[in-house]
């Protein structure tokens, strides 16, 4: 999280630098009608954006090495194995959905052809 946090700090101090040098006045003292504001707010929403996607790939990658220290002791076969059983497990749950008992439509077509 600190590299994260870190990587917020100096998006933020970027934008803070490009809005500080960006010109808010006219050469004749007028000031601009929605210039800096507009540019402000979209870079402020730009680094919102990139913090939010490094602290995603940051925790998808903590998930992921949580997962290969959990699996790192098993063996290749073993691995295997319960993807098997995970994948078996997922196609029953699928298949206990209503309206998605073959069994259920088997009969309706053997009552039906009597």
């Amino acid at each position: 999280m600190a590299m994260g946090g870190l990587l917020v700090c100096v998006l933020m101090a970027a934008l803070v630098g490009v809005g500080l040098t960006s010109p808010v006045y006219k050469s004749d003292g007028n000031t601009k009608q929605g210039g800096i504001l507009p540019q402000l707010l979209a870079r402020r929403e730009a680094v919102w954006n990139a913090a939010e996607n490094v602290a995603k790939r940051e925790q998808d990658t903590q998930m992921s090495m949580a997962r290969m220290a959990r699996t790192a002791h098993l063996s290749e076969d073993q691995r295997e194995f319960m993807s098997k059983q995970i994948k078996q497990a997922i196609s029953e749950l699928m298949n206990e959905c209503p309206g998605r008992d073959y069994q259920g439509w088997v009969d309706f077509g053997r009552r039906s052809a009597e």
